[in-house]
């Protein structure tokens, strides 16, 4: 690994992960957080929920059980093993706890007709609880506000509050929700300049964008396929050539748990487009190219990066947009639970298999450096947060692990991915 005269290699590296979830507890945690007027309705909410089973449809996995789900303490306690100084925390960590008023087993945004006033509630308990949650430490602990995003006004409050109580991230569904206005419509402005003034990034998870019904067969696949892929990055499209980014420059945009190889290649035919039919588009052309917005507004959250990855990142100069995940505690994640505590980590020898792939450099941006800048963290903060927690050093993401000694992970999980897929066998390409 070719060595930055920026980099010390015996540096601890800044590790953040743009992924993972909490899982308050519905009855123990948030129920106290309910406005009086609307206990009856939480209470009810919470029997049918109960009565549909949707909680028991988790899988059993030493993952499941972990109190870092729902306990700041133990959530930092796991990161500190991992060598993780900060994560973005989104819902539904897979712990069979819902979001409030949402009659769902994935929690948070939903598709379905449901009552909004209800749902505003729900987002601002959580929120609440949420702002709790992280105030042990703001800078490790990323809380995203949800937003009512049906009612712009009420949007804007939800944001400006959630900032004052030390969250740092908006979560920010894909364009053509029913309920909602289109992103491109000048409506929007207020929002867009509460979350730029505030820091406050807008993220999307892997997520249907349409009430589409997947049930027919194939329909898991076409469903991960289609919400990890263009059905979530619909908002790039829509911010860039809605002049959003034009006229608030910073603010960002993170698309997280995103598959390999799309960013480039949707730049491209983005520019493509922009020169053969720019000027045939009302109002007034685009003073840039889209690329150049993507460059600078929008960050591709690779959970559970891939080498193949790393190295295309590296090797085609986007690696300043890419964050890195750990997708905790989802059992398809980088981080494994282990029964032995002298154990070393799953994660620390993932990030390891990962960055002794690529330069000193881009090994600090992937890392850590991107999230940091992304969110407006404090820097000289987590340098000292990873310093105390023993986060790998550079040296040591530089020396490959060798495979034979991977620890064992589930079947499903993600933490050793090497190249993007397995290679077409009897495809040649002139």
């Amino acid at each position: 690994m070719a060595e930055s005269p920026h980099v010390d290699p015996s540096d601890h590296v800044v590790v953040a992960s743009c992924d993972s979830h909490v899982g308050p507890l519905l009855k123990e945690q948030l129920r106290p957080y309910c406005p009086k007027q609307y206990l009856e309705q939480f209470d009810d909410f919470a029997a049918r929920y109960a009565a549909s089973g949707m909680g028991a449809m988790i899988r059993d996995h030493p993952n499941i059980g972990l109190p870092g789900h729902h306990d700041a303490a133990a959530r930092l306690h796991d990161m500190d093993r991992d060598g993780v100084a900060s994560e973005v925390l989104y819902h539904f960590s897979m712990n069979g706890e819902p979001f409030p008023f949402m009659m769902q087993a994935a929690g948070g945004l939903t598709n379905d007709a449901s009552d909004l006033e209800l749902a505003t509630v729900g987002y601002h308990l959580y929120n609440e609880w949420l702002a709790d949650f992280v105030s042990v430490d703001s800078q490790r602990l990323l809380g995203l506000a949800y937003i009512p995003i049906w009612n712009i006004d009420l949007a804007v409050k939800e944001v400006e509050w959630a900032a004052a109580r030390g969250l740092h991230g908006v979560n920010f569904p894909p364009p053509g929700r029913p309920d909602t206005i289109l992103y491109n419509h000048p409506d929007w402005d207020p929002f867009w300049a509460a979350c730029a003034a505030n820091d406050m990034p807008l993220n999307t998870h892997s997520s249907g964008g349409q009430p589409i019904d997947y049930s027919g067969p194939g329909g898991i696949n076409i469903q991960v396929y289609e919400g990890g892929g263009w059905l979530s990055r619909r908002a790039v499209w829509w911010l860039i050539h809605g002049y959003v980014f034009e006229r608030y420059p910073g603010l960002k945009l993170v698309i997280t748990e995103q598959y390999e190889g799309w960013l480039l290649p949707t730049m491209r035919e983005l520019d493509a487009i922009y020169r053969r039919f720019g000027t045939a588009a009302p109002g007034p052309r685009l003073p840039r190219q889209p690329s150049e917005y993507i460059a600078q507004n929008v960050f591709l959250g690779a959970s559970f990066m891939s080498t193949w990855q790393a190295e295309d990142a590296t090797r085609n100069g986007y690696a300043a947009n890419v964050l890195w995940g750990r997708d905790y505690p989802h059992v398809e994640g980088v981080f494994q639970h282990l029964d032995d505590p002298e154990a070393v980590p799953v994660t620390r020898v993932a990030l390891r298999h990962l960055f002794s792939h690529v330069p000193t450099r881009e090994t600090a941006m992937m890392a850590g450096e991107n999230l940091v800048r992304a969110f407006a963290l404090d820097d000289d903060h987590l340098r000292k947060v990873a310093a105390d927690i023993d986060a790998p050093t550079f040296a040591e993401l530089a020396d490959p692990p060798d495979p034979a000694t991977f620890p064992p992970v589930g079947e499903n999980s993600n933490a050793f991915r090497g190249q993007a897929g397995p290679r077409l066998e009897g495809l040649h390409v002139p």
